[in-house]
């Protein structure tokens, strides 16, 4: 039997990991399923994380990452099905599931594990107190540890990762944290995309204008209600010389380590 634990690098995840380490439970690999899509503070807050985990408690990351790009799956056409030669286009908030995110973490892990013939193992998975419906009491393989033995809500979590200053920095802008082109998104959050990520919003309004130039498109909009890139920005840019209705200020975040 192998125990293995998925990490996002979000404060959920990143507890449960370090609680599971820090109470000498069985974890055989921590996984990160890399989307090619992360903020690079992501990818930035990732090092820190896995210095943190190899030098206290001897454990490695091991990175998936899925077998396309986010645009090589916006630009695939379908091959068969009903809808044959339409293009996927952008992922909208109105479809319930992200088949991205089936594509880049699901599809990635289940590679890993069979590459690696591990046929027998349990899954940590991160949901926390404020997420029990979220849980599959039905599959065995999955464990809840921050639900079952460590009884922690998301607010647990936050403060956890506070007392210990090693904080995302993202959390500093974002609610939640996740793919940059996540369909899923606040306006809150896409609004800080735009303020204080513009290289990444720049690559949405690139992507959103190639699409909207195809033919035969599942979806030109990655935004609710068919709104485009340039609405959001006059929005935006209202909402900004408002006095930013979206922004919020709050104590730095602190992610030295230094308190671990």
């Amino acid at each position: 039997m192998k125990y293995v634990a998925t990490i996002s690098f979000g404060k959920d995840s990143t507890v449960m990991v370090d609680l599971l380490l820090k109470n000498n439970y069985p974890v055989d690999y921590i996984i990160f399923n890399d989307t090619l899509d992360e903020y690079q503070e992501m990818y930035e807050y990732k090092e820190k994380v896995a210095k943190y985990f190899k030098d206290r408690y001897n454990k490695d990351i091991t990175v998936t990452k899925p077998k396309k790009s986010y645009e090589d799956y916006i630009f695939h056409r379908k091959t068969k099905g009903e809808m044959i030669g339409k293009m996927i286009g952008l992922p909208n908030p109105t479809n319930q599931f992200c088949e991205w995110r089936g594509i880049s973490k699901r599809d990635a892990t289940e590679k890993f594990l069979k590459d690696n013939g591990i046929a027998n193992y349990k899954l940590y998975i991160g949901f926390t107190l404020d997420e029990t419906n979220r849980v599959n009491r039905g599959d065995s393989k999955f464990l809840y540890p921050l639900i079952d033995d460590f009884k922690m809500t998301e607010r647990n979590c936050q403060e956890y990762l506070a007392n210990q200053e090693m904080e995302n920095p993202l959390y500093k802008h974002f609610s939640r944290t996740g793919c940059a082109k996540c369909q899923f998104k606040s306006d809150r959050d896409w609004f800080m995309t735009w303020k204080h990520h513009p290289n990444e919003w720049d690559k949405l309004k690139d992507l959103e204008s190639r699409v909207n130039k195809e033919e035969n498109v599942f979806s030109k909009n990655i935004f609710s209600n068919f709104r485009s890139c340039l609405d959001m920005e006059i929005k935006f840019e209202l909402a900004d010389k408002q006095g930013s209705l979206f922004d919020f200020s709050d104590e730095p975040l602190k992610d030295c380590f230094c308190k671990i």
